[in-house]
């Protein structure tokens, strides 16, 4: 496993969401894609990350149901900037699996966006992702 790159394991050309765009349409998003994080991006560049975490902590409800109350209806005009989480961890395409594991563990994270070499998105990478590698792994010496 120690030679085998992020780049190998990721999910390249994620779905993204701007910085300016509203919890809603993130919300829509997750759901559309089965996705549970968004990296917010200005001109392209990585500002955060928005999970669907962060949007059931907004209304302190426990799943992304259709709004309710007025303050759902609230919660849902907020623009990504206001919710999303700046300064995000991320892991270059060409850090070994292991490197991006360390991260995960460490930081108690589930997924990381991944970089390439001048620091523009190319990709994520997510506990599923790594763990599949290595059922494979099991697999694979269980058939030897």
């Amino acid at each position: 496993m120690s030679g085998v790159l992020v780049r190998d394991l990721m999910i390249p050309n994620p779905v993204t969401i701007s910085y300016d765009q509203t919890v809603e349409q993130a919300i829509q998003l997750m759901a559309r894609y089965k996705i549970r994080r968004l990296p917010v991006t200005k001109s392209g560049k990585m500002m955060g990350i928005i999970t669907d975490r962060d949007v059931r902590q907004l209304g302190r409800r426990p799943n992304l149901k259709l709004p309710i109350s007025e303050q759902d209806e609230a919660y849902l005009k907020l623009s990504v900037e206001e919710v999303m989480t700046p300064g995000v961890i991320m892991v270059r395409e060409y850090d070994t699996v292991r490197t991006a594991i360390e991260v995960l563990l460490k930081n108690t994270i589930s997924g990381l966006p991944v970089v390439d070499r001048r620091g523009e998105l190319v990709g994520v990478v997510s506990q599923t992702d790594i763990l599949k590698y290595c059922l494979d792994l099991l697999e694979q010496q269980t058939d030897l």
